[in-house]
């Protein structure tokens, strides 16, 4: 069984600069409530980063989001680099990491504190049998993940193929 420990994003969508974390390992019910600071906000909750966490551990898992948005415009507009988005999970006690970014790419999958090594060119973070590798792994391809999703939480619109 996934399960899932933390996620760790920054300078991803609506995330900018600063490193937002989700902790996944508390039997809490978790309550994401965004909150609109700009400037006429008046208490209007739709932009501000709900969505983004999905996203997120939709980029970690599978380098791309629920929707069909290029990978460079899921970097944060603001600051246009250094976009890092990190998962960590359990699977039948063994503990996994993923590491996924652009500008500069990077793509990592590590297992027990060991690096998978695929021996092919893991530019921009793309790398086919390190992704191959991570769905065998979870168990789960991307498009049941969307599904998943998409009856359990997020508008059904927004996550149809």
């Amino acid at each position: 069984m996934l399960n899932l420990k933390g996620l760790t994003i920054k300078n991803f969508m609506s995330i900018g600069n600063v490193t937002q974390s989700v902790n996944f390992t508390s039997n809490d019910l978790v309550l994401v409530l965004g909150e609109n600071l700009d400037l006429g906000g008046n208490d209007n909750r739709n932009g501000v980063g709900k969505s983004t966490i999905v996203n997120a551990l939709s980029y970690a898992l599978y380098g791309s989001a629920l929707t069909n948005i290029k990978k460079d415009n899921l970097i944060n507009k603001t600051n246009m680099k250094n976009m890092l988005v990190t998962l960590t999970f359990e699977i039948n006690g063994i503990d996994y990491r993923i590491e996924r970014g652009r500008k500069p790419g990077i793509f990592k999958f590590i297992k027990d504190g060991v690096e998978k090594d695929t021996d092919e060119d893991e530019s921009q973070g793309e790398g086919r049998f390190t992704q191959l590798e991570i769905e065998r792994t979870i168990g789960i391809s991307h498009s049941m993940f969307k599904h998943i999703l998409a009856l359990n939480k997020i508008g059904r619109a927004s996550c149809r193929e």
